[in-house]
């Protein structure tokens, strides 16, 4: 079975014995999905290049009475501060008993008990806002957005960490509803991509609207029956929503 990013294999159960033929076609489709993503984001940085050099054109072919300075905007999530600068030393992980994974020969995945480095208790999740229930013959589709411009926000490269979640309900290839929402999951230290994905089901969405989801995300999506469609990021949410087929 496949999810995530082509190329990439569930792992097999760990109570079925492996081949070594298997694990090896195994591990070449996890390359071959390693080497496409890295393909697709050496793409995605010349589009960012290719709009830098776009607007600093732009820029300077404006007079100088029309350059206003650029707007300042906070980061997607605040940096946690260094030790030693205002905050008292805490380690990252505690002793603690931990699993063990490792690629055996001919088990596949393996798990072991045993004292290890266990990372500290999760953050707690942040309580994410209810949207109306979906009504019937109606698709809710979710977007990551860097802003809060309605349709005409942008898709954001970011899934877990992007500042917004747009949540649009469509019918008929029209936009019945928009609801451009703060991501509180941003600010998470670990986990914000299936924080997200846990209120996206619970929204009762439908469909998603991504440039790019991680592994596990992708297989969150794909176990709760929601459709992924793929987009560029930074183009108008009213044109990815075009482009997936979802308005007209």
């Amino acid at each position: 079975m496949w999810w995530g990013y082509p190329g990439y294999r569930r792992i097999p159960p760990i109570t079925q014995p492996l081949s070594p033929e298997q694990e090896l076609d195994w591990l070449e489709s996890y390359k071959r999905g390693l080497e496409d993503e890295i393909n697709r984001i050496k793409e995605e940085i010349k589009r960012v290049e290719e709009e830098i050099e776009r607007l600093k054109k732009e820029i300077e072919s404006m007079p100088p009475e029309v350059q206003q300075p650029s707007p300042t905007y906070p980061p997607a999530y605040q940096p946690a501060p260094m030790p030693g600068y205002g905050m008292e030393y805490q380690p990252m992980y505690m002793p603690g008993p931990g699993y063990g994974m490792g690629w055996g020969r001919r088990m596949g995945w393996g798990r072991g008990m045993g004292r290890g480095w266990g990372a500290m208790p999760p953050a707690a999740a942040p309580q994410m806002p209810q949207l109306p229930p979906l009504r019937s013959g109606v698709k809710r589709v979710v977007a990551a957005v860097e802003d809060n411009n309605g349709l005409d926000s942008r898709i954001s490269s970011r899934f877990g960490r992007a500042p917004f979640m747009a949540f649009v309900d469509v019918a008929d290839g029209e936009v019945k509803a928009v609801n451009i929402i703060p991501n509180q999951a941003a600010n998470l230290p670990t986990g914000a991509g299936i924080s997200v994905a846990q209120w996206v089901i619970s929204a009762q969405a439908t469909d998603v609207i991504a440039p790019y989801l991680g592994p596990n995300v992708s297989m969150v999506f794909s176990q709760a029956g929601l459709r992924v469609h793929s987009t560029e990021p930074l183009i108008p949410l009213s044109e990815a929503l075009r482009r997936a087929g979802f308005i007209r």
